[in-house]
């Protein structure tokens, strides 16, 4: 498979150029994780701001990428897509009175399978262009397995949650700041 050396210059500037927005969604990632393990006898409507804020905070971020690269990439409306989900779960997390455990683990698990699916679609779409993409798509995997992991316990109850929310925070959290820097290193 040949690459076109113009498109992949632009998709590697891309990338370079916007670095900081993965190191942005990096660090809301594990602020996510360390809260989460911090307080564990939060109580429900604690444990659903922090994730509602975490969801429209890394919506808007990844709504902001796919504005900035709207002419250089034409699947920039899948980043979009994944944006807008994570702002509308967010929101009807803080719009929805009495949420419960279980419809949290609903809303939680299905945006986390979604917008894994759209990352593991984001990675192979640019394996040819960005060196070790391994990290992007391994954390689409991840995504994909906490989202199956929420839903097939969804009464498990906060406890669980809060566990599986501040591996999830780790995980991106890390994975995004090493792709973050990853990018940082491409050429200009």
């Amino acid at each position: 498979m040949t690459i076109d050396p113009m498109l992949q210059q632009h998709v590697t500037g891309g990338f370079r150029r916007y670095w900081w927005l993965f190191l942005i969604r990096g660090l809301f990632g594990l602020a996510l994780g360390v809260f989460a393990l911090t307080y564990p006898g939060a109580t429900l409507a604690a444990v659903v701001l922090l994730i509602g804020a975490y969801l429209i905070v890394d919506g808007i971020i990844a709504v902001a990428k796919a504005i900035q690269i709207l002419r250089t990439d034409q699947h920039w409306w899948v980043l979009m897509i994944e944006g807008i989900l994570g702002i509308v779960v967010g929101l009807a997390i803080f719009l929805w009175p009495g949420l419960t455990a279980v419809t949290l683990a609903f809303l939680v698990g299905y945006w986390a399978i979604i917008s894994g699916v759209f990352t593991i679609a984001g990675a192979v779409r640019i394996r040819g262009h960005v060196g070790n993409e391994i990290l992007y798509l391994f954390f689409g995997i991840v995504s994909v397995v906490f989202g199956v992991f929420v839903l097939y316990a969804p009464a498990a109850g906060l406890a669980y949650i809060v566990i599986a929310t501040a591996l999830y925070g780790f995980f991106m959290g890390f994975t995004m700041i090493a792709l973050a820097f990853r990018a940082r290193s491409l050429p200009a």
